[in-house]
């Protein structure tokens, strides 16, 4: 199963999603396809990603659906509704950043999922200590790579 498929099955349903780091968009576009999103919100702080993530969100039609962002971590004008975020592919060290700049911005989110490359017990470790466990955890191989992916609730 490709790490796409396996991330967009730990998103609950009805969600407004946060993406950081989005790419290309393929995660929201799965997820739409799957009935399991409200609303999107794609960042990434790249104009390829951008450019990527645009040109697909247009080619499915998804545009009514999706505000795609060009900034650094949840540096936007943030929707209080946004009640899950996620972050695939970026290092544990980086998210933690990314969270202690924009903490006050989180204390709506019940769901982080998690994409964790490296360091992923410190960043484990640190979102503990903001009241997420964790709900569901994975881990699989997708073209030859090792992934670790993570569900974290609010408690």
């Amino acid at each position: 199963m490709n790490r796409i498929k396996k991330i967009a099955q730990l998103i609950p349903n009805n969600s407004i999603i946060a993406d950081i780091g989005c790419d290309h968009a393929y995660l929201a576009i799965e997820l739409f396809k799957l009935n399991k999103l409200k609303f999107a919100y794609l960042i990434d702080n790249k104009e390829g990603p951008i450019k990527n993530a645009l040109k697909n969100i247009d080619k499915y039609k998804l545009n009514n659906k999706c505000k795609i962002i060009r900034t650094n971590g949840l540096n936007f004008n943030f929707d209080k509704k946004i009640n899950t975020l996620i972050f695939a592919g970026l290092g544990g060290k980086n998210v933690i950043k990314i969270i202690e700049e924009n903490f006050k911005k989180i204390e709506n989110i019940k769901y982080i999922i998690c994409d964790i490359r490296r360091d992923n017990e410190k960043f484990n470790y640190f979102l503990s200590f903001l009241n997420f466990k964790i709900d569901k955890y994975f881990i699989i191989t997708d073209r030859k790579k090792k992934y670790h992916l993570y569900r974290f609730i609010k408690i």
